[in-house]
């Protein structure tokens, strides 16, 4: 009998370790199996410009993708709701940037925090990092072998508000984790730069950051407060404003086009109305016309398509 009673008690401990090293994969599974809520699509369909520049087949894979990373992570109020908007736009931050990478996951993202609005940091030097003194939008930080989120929501919002002012926190914020991958936070992104434009990068990255400095460009002065800070707000860049970064900053663009196997300048302006056009325009009101076509991509015109959830806006 002591013998049946320790194997029971063996078979039950076993079990529960299955339970827990599954859990992942198991949740996984069951958000791939799930169908993507319309309404759901609806909302990426109507802020999410990045989505909108997808093929059908694209956009399919993006909604899986979504359902995964939202089965994963814990997203957290903190003095504010997070409702289904505030989940997906995070997801869809955190996707955009690694969209080249089918099978990428976030591994050691413990939880991400939405607090109302920006900020400020102490002025401990014991406790804080001097260069992220002031107001914060986001951040990123480690505690063991997670790292945590932070970030406003009033600022996650506009950053999808307006897809053509170069600027997304929640962008900016996983390119960070994105940086992190390799195990430091230092604007050198391994994981996803091939060994041999380390060195291109990095050479690069120190002009850019120079003619920063002296006012000779148009990145966001942010940038040059230090490397990991620069390939953030250049992930912001490239992903809102490709074509004007490509333009300004063509060795740069070509980099980040290889390091995030994504090209956003050929996506956007594929279609007749670009994107992020359509989504100002949705949020003003104001109407294409019911026979142009839709600029989401489908082939429909647009009263056949997307002209219903412009109205409903």
């Amino acid at each position: 009998m002591p013998y049946l009673i320790s194997l029971a008690v063996l078979v039950a401990i076993l079990y529960v370790f299955y339970r827990y090293a599954t859990a992942d994969s198991r949740r996984r599974a069951e958000a791939v199996a799930t169908e993507f809520p319309a309404a759901w699509r609806q909302v990426l369909a109507e802020r999410v410009a990045f989505y909108l520049s997808l093929t059908k087949n694209e956009k399919a894979r993006f909604e899986k993708q979504v359902q995964v990373f939202l089965a994963n992570t814990r997203i957290t109020g903190v003095q504010t709701e997070v409702d289904d908007t505030t989940r997906l736009l995070v997801a869809a931050s955190a996707l955009i940037p690694v969209f080249g990478f089918p099978d990428w996951e976030y591994s050691h993202l413990g939880e991400v925090l939405i607090v109302p609005d920006a900020w400020k940091l102490g002025n401990d030097p014991d406790k804080e990092v001097k260069p992220l003194q002031g107001t914060l939008l986001g951040s990123v930080q480690g505690f063991q072998n997670q790292h945590y989120m932070r970030l406003s929501k009033a600022s996650l919002e506009q950053g999808f508000r307006d897809g053509l002012d170069r600027q997304n926190v929640g962008i900016h914020e996983f390119a960070h984790l994105l940086d992190e991958a390799d195990g430091v936070i230092d604007g050198l992104p391994k994981a996803a730069l091939p060994p041999e434009l380390l060195q291109p990068w990095a050479t690069v990255m120190q002009r850019e950051i120079a003619a920063i400095q002296e006012g000779k460009s148009e990145i966001n002065p942010y940038a040059a407060t230090n490397e990991a800070e620069f390939f953030a707000v250049v992930t912001e860049y490239f992903f809102e404003k490709p074509e004007k970064l490509q333009e300004n900053h063509p060795e740069l663009y070509e980099l980040l086009s290889r390091a995030f196997r994504q090209n956003p300048k050929k996506r956007f302006l594929r279609f007749a109305v670009d994107p992020r056009e359509w989504l100002k325009t949705l949020r003003s009101r104001r109407k294409f016309g019911r026979n142009d076509p839709c600029p989401c991509g489908s082939g429909k015109k647009y009263k056949d398509c997307h002209l219903m959830q412009a109205q409903a806006a």
